[in-house]
Parts: C-alpha cells; sequence; structure tokens
C-alpha cells in the first residue's frame, strides 16, 4: 500500500464560552486524510484523523515537515508485510531527525498523522480501531465503556441557569458522570455552581471539577479547603502542569482525587510526572491527550511508563472527548472517556451519534475510528475527500 497524498484543512471550532484560562473565541483545529492507492469493498481506503481541543490547528507544520516526510518515504519504510500500513514504522518516517524532547507543537501534529494512519490500518483489517487495539493482548476489548460529560463552562449572562440546563440535558442522555469549570469566577461563585449542579444530580451520579492549570499555590489552597466539603470525583489541574513541585504539595493537602496530564505531552513528561508530582495510583486520574502526544504509538509507551512507576490502565482517563479517545478507551483497556456535554457545538457533533446508557458508551461498530458515523461527516472531512 502506497501513501499517495496527505490533506490538512483547518476549520473554525470556536465558542462563545471560556474556561479559568482561556477563551475559546478563536479556537480551530486540523482535519486530516491519507489517501492510499488500496480499496476496500471497493471504495478507496483513506485514513482520518481530527484534532484535539484547546491547542488550535496544526496545518503549517504538517504541511512543512512531517506530510512530506511520509509522501516521499519508500513504501516499503512503512509496509507492514500484509500489504497495509504499519503505525509504528510510519510514526518513524514522521519522526525522523527530530530532536528529542522540545515537544513544542509538533507532538499535536504528529499525533494527527498517525491518528490517520491507525484508522487507516483499521479499515484495512475491516474492523473498528478499538477491536484492532485490543489484539495487543493486554486487554480485552470493551465494546461499551464508562465515559462522563465535560463542559461546564463559563458564559456571559444566566450563567448557572444554563449550566443546569446543559447538564440536565446530558442526563437525558444517558449521562451519568459530569465535569465542569471553576477557577473562572470568584471561589463564591464557583460554589454555587457546583451547589447548584449537586442539587440536581440524582443518586449515583457524580461531579469532578476542572481549573484549567490557571490556580497559583495560595489560591488552590483556598480552593481545596472551600471544596473539601463536597463530594467531588476529582479536582482537575489545580495548579500549573509542569509544576510537579506543586503537584507534589497539593496531593500531600488533599484526599480528594486529583486529575492532571492533558497539558503533558510525551513518556518522557509522563514519567517525571510520576517521579516528582506525588500523585497516588489509588486515587488520582491521569489524563494525558493521545491525539497531543503523538499519537496511539507513544501513548503505548505513556502506559509503559505507567506500570513502571506502579499504576493500572484503570486510572488513565485520556483528555478530549474525541473519537480516537474513545476507541482507545475500549481498546486498551482504560478506565474512562471524556465527552462534549454540548452538542450544538461542532467538537459534539462528532461524538452525537454514540449512544449513550446509564454513564456507558456504545462504542462504533464499523471499521476504522468511526468518523463516517459522525452526523457531521460531510461538513468536517467533506472537502478533504472531494
Amino acid at each position: 500500500m502506497r501513501i499517495l497524498a496527505v490533506t490538512e484543512r483547518t476549520i473554525n471550532i470556536a465558542s462563545d464560552v471560556r474556561s479559568a484560562s482561556m477563551s475559546l473565541g478563536g479556537m480551530t483545529a486540523s482535519v486530516l486524510a491519507v489517501h492510499t492507492d488500496a480499496s476496500k469493498d471497493g471504495r478507496p481506503l483513506v485514513g482520518l484523523a481530527f484534532d484535539s481541543i484547546g491547542r488550535y490547528g496544526h496545518g503549517g507544520l504538517l504541511r512543512e515537515r512531517f506530510i512530506p516526510r511520509l509522501t516521499a518515504a519508500d513504501p516499503e519504510r512503512y509496509a507492514d508485510g500484509n500489504g497495509s500500513i504499519d503505525p509504528h514504522r510510519a510514526w518513524r518516517v514522521v519522526m525522523e531527525d527530530e530532536k528529542p524532547a522540545g515537544h513544542g507543537e509538533r507532538c499535536g501534529a504528529v499525533g494527527l498523522i498517525d491518528a490517520a494512519i491507525w484508522d487507516l490500518a483499521a479499515k484495512a483489517q475491516g474492523a473498528p480501531l478499538w477491536r484492532m487495539l485490543a489484539r495487543d493482548g493486554v486487554a480485552a476489548a470493551q465494546s461499551s465503556i464508562p465515559v462522563y460529560a465535560s463542559g461546564g463552562h463559563y458564559r456571559a449572562e444566566n450563567d448557572i441557569a444554563l449550566l443546569c440546563e446543559e447538564v440536565r440535558a446530558a442526563i437525558g442522555r444517558g449521562h451519568r458522570r459530569f465535569k465542569i469549570k471553576i477557577g473562572g469566577a470568584t471561589l463564591a461563585q464557583d460554589q454555587r455552581r457546583i451547589e447548584a449542579l449537586l442539587a440536581i444530580l440524582e443518586a449515583g451520579m457524580t461531579l469532578a471539577v476542572d481549573g484549567n492549570g490557571s490556580f497559583s499555590r495560595d489560591v488552590a489552597l483556598r480552593y481545596l479547603a472551600a471544596l473539601a466539603p463536597y463530594p467531588l470525583a476529582w479536582i482537575e489541574e489545580p495548579v500549573h502542569p509542569l509544576d510537579f513541585a506543586l503537584h507534589d504539595e497539593v496531593a500531600a493537602r488533599t484526599r480528594v482525587p486529583l486529575a492532571t496530564g492533558e497539558n503533558l505531552f510525551s513518556a518522557d513528561d509522563a514519567q517525571n510526572l510520576m517521579r516528582y508530582g506525588g500523585l497516588r495510583n489509588d486515587r488520582d486520574i491521569l489524563q494525558f491527550d493521545i491525539s497531543l502526544s503523538y499519537g496511539i504509538v507513544e501513548y503505548l509507551r505513556i502506559l509503559e511508563r505507567l506500570a513502571e512507576h506502579g499504576w493500572r490502565r484503570a486510572r488513565c482517563a485520556p483528555h478530549a472527548g474525541h473519537l480516537l479517545a474513545i476507541n482507545a478507551v475500549g481498546g486498551l483497556g482504560l478506565g474512562l472517556a471524556e465527552m462534549a456535554m454540548d452538542q450544538s457545538a461542532l467538537f459534539g457533533k462528532l461524538t452525537a451519534g454514540i449512544a449513550v446508557h446509564d454513564g456507558e458508551a456504545a462504542l462504533p461498530d464499523a471499521p476504522g475510528a468511526g468518523f463516517e458515523a459522525a452526523p457531521v461527516f460531510q461538513e468536517v472531512f467533506g472537502g478533504l475527500l472531494n
């Protein structure tokens, strides 16, 4: 199988909401298609990928460095020996002549290509991606997975009323776990938001909160003390993602589970977090974003490092409610997947076709990652396939 072309499109996923650290008013993302000379069931074999959220599109890096390396390579360099493409070998081609560390934005660009290659490889096998990933023997395939509904951004007007409306709608779609933002208002206002939601959640439902890495030490400790009485599932990114010493201090001061890792982008970063972050492998949650962390190839290395430090895969809940992460949770035996609460925005529409019942999501059964079944498939990918 030869790769004929790789095409990227930068799309607008802006929304008039914000977290504690940023507005989504100018947010973009990349979509990618890997075109080959092969076909399956009479259709061209094309691998597809959709970006994560929160880091903007990667079109410049893709067109400048990574796409040319892949399209110029001899097909034997990425062949799997069975007429398809080996994602691990393709990854090495893309990363040729790149220095160790210095990740910058390249990890997201490479992660897009990696995601499209895995989608392509699964389609070549005629299997959903989650089932293909489970074939490594590490974990049994899960046709349904536990999920949580993520959202709760701040709105300029009627914030609490609209927040409650958003969560009620997610409850109506079958969700039982929820995560909202904190840190973008006063502590008192954040407490009112939390109390409003706890009042409408039913028995067995859970609520987590996300500070988006925005708190200083003093503010973080003040929030920890104020939020201690609430039955929170976890407190996410209470401090700067790279301040491992402060994570260590925060973890020592609270029994509430912490969640972090979505802004760390390599196996080396994961190892340093394990060494110096003071996280507790019996309760805390690791959220490395697969798409932004060089893709599944690197995420498998991350899982190896975590195992060396005594962490079970059940403690992993990859950031971003995209189809790649959902497939990885099912195929790699991870603990929890994220889904966007707001299905009116483009990012949420991509997973709107996945059925959720009693907090469990049914995984797609079509070959690949499942983009073709998304309600907005043509809107997102049509320009890359015509």
